[in-house]
């Protein structure tokens, strides 16, 4: 359960980049609700209790107030050891997408431009390009379109 700087997250800190992770400052906390348990999840969506976290605004204390210290769960219980297996399966799993991704769409070919956008396929064209050729222009130079932009 990826929860901000709970057990699993601390875990791959420490396997990854332990040099930037003090276990000296680890705190356990738990997030704070004004109702009995079990109808909201607090801080995020570990147990994916009948209504998410940000659905019961109101009924428990927003985080920063609530787990001031940037953390919700156990950093404590946090090893380097705990993040092997997880990281392993992590890694093969983006391997796997990555290879059915360039199987669907070999490298300088990506998926019709009619069925993915609103867009026309000349107006995507040059957001298309190989990025630094001539007449490239990177994706966030495409004019907003839809609600909020005045269009």
């Amino acid at each position: 359960n990826f929860v901000h700087a709970a057990e699993a997250e601390t875990s791959l800190g420490l396997f990854l980049v332990p040099e930037m992770v003090d276990m000296e400052y680890a705190v356990n906390t738990e997030g704070k609700s004004y109702l009995p348990d079990g109808h909201f999840d607090k801080s995020v969506e570990p147990f994916s209790r009948p209504s998410r976290w940000s659905e019961g605004e109101g009924h428990f204390a927003i985080e920063l107030a609530g787990t001031p210290e940037g953390v919700v769960g156990k950093a404590k219980a946090g090893t380097a050891e705990k993040a092997r297996r997880p990281l392993a399966a992590i890694l093969r799993y983006m391997t796997l997408v990555n290879d059915q991704i360039l199987e669907a769409f070999p490298s300088g070919s990506v998926p019709p431009v009619e069925e993915t956008t609103f867009r026309t396929e000349a107006e995507m064209e040059p957001y298309l390009r190989e990025p630094w050729s001539e007449g490239w222009k990177p994706v966030y130079g495409l004019p907003r379109i839809g609600q909020g932009s005045g269009l």
